[in-house]
This record gives structure tokens, C-alpha cells and sequence, in this order.
């Protein structure tokens, strides 16, 4: 699933997140697409319409999703996403 900066090619021991950190994961990713889904719909979009508000939310939820599920993986593959490095 991971390229180099998987757990196991690092050295690191890979471990199934519990519930506490599932939780964490989805609030920071959510929390991010929200302010980014927010400042997108902005630029994009004229009024805030239920559109605006849709976008906010499906964005919020998708980093939520992708944090929650894939860890640190989902915010490398972000970070390579948004900033071409």
C-alpha cells in the first residue's frame, strides 16, 4: 500500500489504530477539508448556496474518510498532491 515512507520500509512497527485514534484521524481530516472545502467553494462559487454548503461537506467528509482510513499515508499523498514535491 505504502511507497518509502510506508511503516515498514522505515523501520517503524505497523499497528492497527484504535478506536481513540480512528477518531482523531477523522476529526483532523475533517476539520482540514472543511477549512478547505470552505475556502475552495469560496473562490468558486458566488453565493452561499446549498452547492457551497455541499461542497464544504463532501470535502470534509472525504478528508475525514482518507485520514481516518489511510493515516499518514492519505496526508503524504496530500501534501506530494496540493504542494507537486
Amino acid at each position: 500500500m505504502g511507497g518509502w515512507w510506508s511503516a515498514e520500509v522505515i523501520g517503524m512497527s505497523s499497528h492497527t489504530p484504535d478506536g481513540f485514534e480512528k477518531r482523531l484521524r477523522f476529526g483532523c481530516g475533517f476539520s482540514f477539508g472543511a477549512v478547505g472545502g470552505f475556502f475552495l467553494a469560496l473562490r468558486a462559487l458566488e453565493a452561499f448556496t446549498g452547492t457551497f454548503w455541499a461542497v464544504v461537506i463532501g470535502l470534509a467528509l472525504l478528508f475525514g474518510l482518507g485520514a481516518m482510513r489511510y493515516g499518514d499515508d492519505f496526508w503524504h499523498a496530500m501534501s506530494k498532491w496540493f504542494f507537486w514535491s
